[in-house]
């Protein structure tokens, strides 16, 4: 019998999801923490939080004790960790004036399609994918939140979570009708209105208006007015943060669990937020634990990011408050996923990363005064503080069992970018210009740790260039027993401190009076003898002058190099909350759909 197209098109399917020995593809879980700084895990020498499953992650795999984010704050290092490659080669970094990150659901900014991620690359080679929990790289949303289907764009079949992030305005109940009549904008706005209203009536005579016509007019004024009041009452544009919102819209427009381009929540409810990821993640590695493909599936949890939020039945556990529960909570869903592959038997067939997308939040506190911001360990700084080491330097553990070997450290430097060239190598999978042959070549800024990881020699030399949004801050050069890092620009953190103030919101910024330009003379440490950045190589050295002098010309090298295009954020129409745009549910399903 002469075989079908639909007959070959699936045996070529079935043969590129196994390597080339004929046996399956190993799956693939990917597990990400938000805003986990690498002081509170216990695997990383906290005794005094109770992480127990990724304590066990690290002791049957290898820990990441160098392990570097591509940016200090949320949408760029997650660009970075799924394509490979800085985030400022395509934009989706803030520069001045603008916001740090996508800051709605409906802002078009995002990932570009033209990236290549490890979720294309799977899904090229067969493999069943899965995006669940926290995505905040863009939904493409059309006319009227048509079409809001980013991770579908970027290879993940199936999408369960939230489009944007978790913000304080999710929590709480805030009013919509708002007017404050002694605000000079609010006397302004009924001011006109009533004497247009009230000069249209006393001209309707001398104007010949009939009094439908007037009527009209009326209403028309009050549209006008309408609108007026809703811009300014609940969007941002008069002050220099354009880009923001009122809680209101931010609790309602942004806060979405979507299934697929389906809103299942709006708002969303945070009690029970992660044991919802958790088991859309345990219902995804049910159903596909014996098919013949592999799967992969990409987890990020919105824990330990604020608002600080805990399912009753794990709340008041920590040492820690709220933050200590949330850790400890997110620990729990870490070993239900873990639990999972072990009861499919998949452990030996399933390659698990684990890692925090950048450091903890130091300046964050509640409304209670109490601290609600991760750990860095004694690594200087935090979230959206550039280069500094504990904004950058996060937890990161590879499991593979029965191929990567257990209990084993390694304190050479790595980053987040490394994962997509990392899991195609450990996989045996072919290169991405096999995979995506029709897809515009891609310069990867990560490497293969692949032989690091299965106990290989140590890497060659290497450089990272760290970013504070899109501005360079620093350099850091892997060379033999050295570990350089040159900083260009600098945080300046108030005296005694490394970080910026007190506040729920509070960061850094990048730019302004907080950031000191070095100038001709950077600022260089060794960081193999002096980790936590407390002693700078003095100029005057051989050592700094050798050393400075090599990093500089390869800085130089690169900026003539690679040409970054601006900041997608500062397109305005792109990074505002498009109400056009909008997705909207208005009898919601809650009930998960099935895949």
């Amino acid at each position: 019998m002469k075989p079908t197209p639909f007959f070959l098109a699936g045996f070529l399917l079935t043969v590129t999801a196994r390597g080339h020995d004929g046996s399956k593809y190993p799956n693939v879980v990917v597990l990400v923490a938000d805003d986990l700084g690498i002081g509170d895990l216990g695997c990383y020498g906290n005794h005094t939080m109770n992480t127990p499953n990724i304590d066990r992650l690290a002791l049957e795999g290898v820990r990441l004790t160098h392990h570097l984010a591509a940016a200090s704050i949320c949408t760029p290092s997650r660009a970075a960790l799924l394509t490979g490659r800085y985030p400022a080669r395509f934009g989706l970094v803030g520069e001045e004036g603008t916001p740090p990150v996508i800051v709605h659901v409906s802002s078009q900014a995002s990932l570009p399609l033209t990236e290549i991620t490890l979720g294309k690359a799977l899904e090229a080679a067969n493999y069943t994918t899965a995006a669940v929990g926290k995505w905040h790289l863009g939904m493409n949303c059309g006319l009227l939140g048509r079409g809001c289907d980013g991770p579908q764009r970027h290879g993940f079949q199936n999408f369960y979570g939230m489009p944007f992030t978790l913000v304080q305005e999710f929590i709480g109940s805030h009013p919509f009708w708002i007017f404050d009549i002694s605000h000079p904008v609010y006397q302004a706005m009924l001011g006109t209105w009533l004497v247009s209203a009230l000069t249209l009536f006393t001209l309707r005579r001398r104007l010949g208006f009939r009094w439908h016509s007037i009527l009209l007019l009326v209403v028309s004024l009050s549209i006008i007015f309408i609108l007026s009041w809703f811009v300014f009452t609940h969007f941002r544009f008069h002050t220099q943060k354009w880009w923001k919102v009122s809680p209101w819209m931010d609790k309602f427009m942004n806060g979405l669990i979507m299934h697929n381009g389906q809103v299942m929540e709006q708002p969303l409810e945070l009690d029970g937020l992660m044991q919802k990821f958790v088991n859309y993640s345990l219902k995804f590695i049910a159903e596909h634990a014996h098919d013949d493909r592999p799967f992969f599936l990409y987890h990020s949890f919105g824990h330990v990011h604020t608002p600080m939020f805990t399912h009753p039945s794990m709340a008041g556990r920590s040492k820690y408050g709220s933050y200590g529960d949330n850790v400890e909570e997110m620990d729990a869903g870490v070993g239900a996923i873990m639990a999972a592959l072990e009861e499919h038997n998949l452990e030996d067939s399933t390659i698990v990363y684990f890692l925090s997308d950048h450091g903890g939040h130091l300046e964050c506190v509640d409304s209670q005064g109490h601290r609600v911001g991760g750990h860095n360990g004694r690594y200087k700084g935090g979230k959206g503080h550039g280069a500094s080491e504990g904004a950058i330097r996060v937890p990161g553990i590879y499991r593979w069992k029965g191929r990567i070997p257990p209990s084993v450290s390694i304190h050479e430097p790595t980053s987040l970018m490394d994962m997509l060239p990392t899991i195609l190598d450990l996989a045996n999978l072919p290169p991405l210009r096999d995979l995506l042959p029709n897809m515009p070549h891609r310069e990867i800024d990560g490497v293969s740790i692949a032989n690091l990881l299965l106990g290989g020699q140590p890497q060659s030399p290497r450089m990272f260039i760290h970013h504070c949004w899109r501005s360079v801050h620093a350099v850091r050069w892997a060379k033999g027993d050295h570990i350089y890092k040159m900083f260009v620009k600098k945080q300046r953190f108030p005296e005694g401190t490394h970080q910026c103030g007190w506040g729920i919101n509070n960061l850094c910024s990048c730019f302004g009076e907080n950031v000191v330009s070095l100038g001709e003379e950077p600022t260089l440490y060794d960081l193999s003898r002096d980790p936590y950045e407390d002693h700078p190589i003095p100029s005057d050295t051989e050592e700094y002058k050798e050393v400075v002098a090599y990093m500089k010309d390869y800085l130089q090298d690169w900026k003539r190099r690679v040409l970054y295009p601006a900041s997608q954020f500062s397109t305005k129409l792109n990074t505002i909350l498009s109400l056009w745009r909008q997705p909207f549910c208005w009898d919601c399903p809650k009930e998960i759909i099935s895949h």
